[in-house]
């Protein structure tokens, strides 16, 4: 009698087994969607045309057009700076009488090495030795900069506000500081493939420059002895002698994403041009996709489909939800999902991350990425774009790599799934990451699973119990359960059933209804048998 009740709940116990995986291990609805992200391509130059000249000569123009090309995929914006430089390449030697009466070589100043000033007085003011041009048509002064001394003014059309310069470079100060030199922003966004206006036409040498030793002259000097000695000295015009000197021109473009934050960050505090730069032109930096995206229960069969439906050419098709590339550092990027049930059935959604399996430096991306996952205003995730928690290791809910309930969708309910990734704003040109992983496309899964909900069910689920927020808990108390009588099993073993890992498609909270419901079942079976052999 007891080895044939210890079948009979060996069978009852496998039943048990039968029962979890029959109702739990498949869902009524899967549907993938797949979703990319690729930091942009950073590829900025500083364009000329320019042929160096041979034996440049005063009042010689000499072309220079200078530009900035983007190169990349992401808009950036730009500085520039203008530094010039005259540098003595050797001495020059001036022959003069010194105070005893004697003839001696004299270096004239600048010396070897040392700078000759920008500007120099011409006797009807202050004039520049090398007279740049700037491309009237595309570079204005800001009025604030421009200089009292006529002499030196450089033609440019003067704004008042920073404003009025908007799709132009604008010039900071007219006379260039020696150590700053000309400061011109570019007062728009040069978009990917597109090149800035040209903001330098040519460099003039003036003509008024000449060489230190304009000539020679003589005089007599008288000696101790009364005697008179006629001697020849040399004529030194050292204020317009810029000859066995080098002349450079050193421009320096800064470019930088096309963002407030970037542009703040980068390009320091200039004010006024600073705050309209990153206020009135810059982005704001935060991207939102303006595809509508629904996750519909069709009317007809309560089918689950997703649109829109993409095709990339060549290599995959698929349902795509978000799709981010030329992401900046920094830059916020946002996306939503519509669920709509259209259906009549009442259906049980969840969600799960599935990784893909691909190369390294695709998965860092996805670590690179921060992303916010709410379900209508509820916050469900806030880690990785991966879906796995920030901390590592994790086994808490916040974890998408786990199945996530979205809640309960009866006929007619709707609901809204929002995404808010950034990329690593830590990120510069230079650390050998932002090279690594620029133009490189990194792909990620999305699957939703739905149940349809059992109306003739005693608690009306067919799978995914009462009507419940986002996050369901179920407590099992401590307490201890009393036992009718022990019973061995002693047939065979029973295989047990293994709980959900983190990954797996069931849903926990069934499962433990489903083992609870076994249980008392079990129970009942055992302790009638007892009566019966009683």
């Amino acid at each position: 009698m007891r080895k044939g009740r210890h079948k009979l709940l060996g069978l009852a116990a496998l039943a048990s087994l039968m029962l979890i995986g029959g109702t739990w291990a498949a869902w009524t609805q899967e549907l993938w969607t797949g979703n990319e992200f690729m930091p942009g391509q950073y590829n900025t130059s500083l364009d000329e045309a320019f042929t160096p000249p041979d034996g440049w000569q005063p009042g010689v123009e000499q072309e220079k057009k200078v530009w900035i090309s983007n190169k990349g995929t992401v808009p950036v914006m730009a500085k520039v700076v203008i530094t010039q430089q005259w540098i003595r390449k050797e001495n020059i030697y001036a022959t003069e009488v010194d105070e005893q009466g004697e003839i001696v070589e004299t270096p004239v100043k600048p010396l070897k090495g040392e700078a000759f000033p920008l500007t120099f007085d011409s006797g009807a003011g202050m004039e520049y030795a090398a007279i740049p041009e700037f491309n009237k048509d595309t570079v204005v002064l800001l009025a604030s900069g421009k200089t009292a001394d006529d002499s030196l003014s450089l033609g440019l059309t003067t704004v008042n506000t920073v404003d009025e310069a908007r799709g132009k470079w604008i010039l900071i100060n007219e006379v260039p500081d020696s150590n700053s030199g000309y400061i011109l922003y570019y007062l728009g966004i040069i978009e990917p493939g597109k090149e800035s206006p040209v903001f330098l036409n040519s460099v003039t040498l003036n003509e008024k420059l000449s060489r230190t030793i304009s000539g020679k002259k003589t005089y007599h000097v008288k000696m101790e002895d009364g005697s008179r000695k006629k001697v020849t000295v040399d004529s030194v015009s050292a204020q317009f002698g810029y000859d066995s000197a080098k002349y450079t021109m050193d421009i320096k473009g800064t470019t930088v994403q096309a963002t407030k934050a970037a542009v703040e960050e980068i390009f320091g505090k200039d004010g006024d041009t600073l705050a309209f730069l990153a206020d009135q032109v810059a982005e704001s930096g935060v991207f939102t996709s303006n595809t509508v995206k629904t996750l519909k229960f069709e009317s007809s069969g309560g089918k689950l489909v997703y649109t829109p439906y993409r095709t990339e050419s060549g290599t995959e098709e698929g349902n795509w939800f978000m799709s981010f590339t030329d992401m900046v550092p920094g830059g916020i990027y946002k996306d939503k999902l519509n669920i709509e049930n259209a259906s009549s059935r009442k259906y049980d959604l969840y969600m799960q991350v599935m990784p893909r399996v691909q190369d390294e430096v695709k998965d860092e991306i996805l670590n690179l990425i921060t992303m916010k996952v709410t379900c209508d205003g509820t916050l469900l995730y806030d880690g990785k774009a991966t879906g796995a928690s920030l901390v590592s290791g994790s086994e808490t809910d916040n974890n998408l790599q786990r199945v996530v309930p979205l809640g309960r969708y009866a006929g007619g309910k709707t609901g809204t799934i929002e995404v808010e990734l950034q990329l690593d704003p830590n990120l510069k040109l230079g650390d050998g990451a932002s090279e690594r992983i620029a133009g490189v496309l990194s792909r990620i899964d999305w699957k939703f699973m739905a149940t349809e909900v059992d109306e003739s069910s005693p608690n009306g689920s067919g799978g995914g119990g009462k009507d419940r927020d986002h996050h369901t808990t179920v407590n099992i108390p401590d307490s201890e359960v009393p036992l009718s009588d022990m019973t061995v099993i002693e047939d065979s073993e029973v295989p047990l059933a293994v709980l959900p890992k983190t990954g797996d498609d069931a849903p926990i909270i069934p499962i433990i209804i489903t083992i609870m419901g076994s249980g008392i079942i079990l129970l009942y079976l055992g302790m009638k048998l007892r009566r019966k052999e009683e």
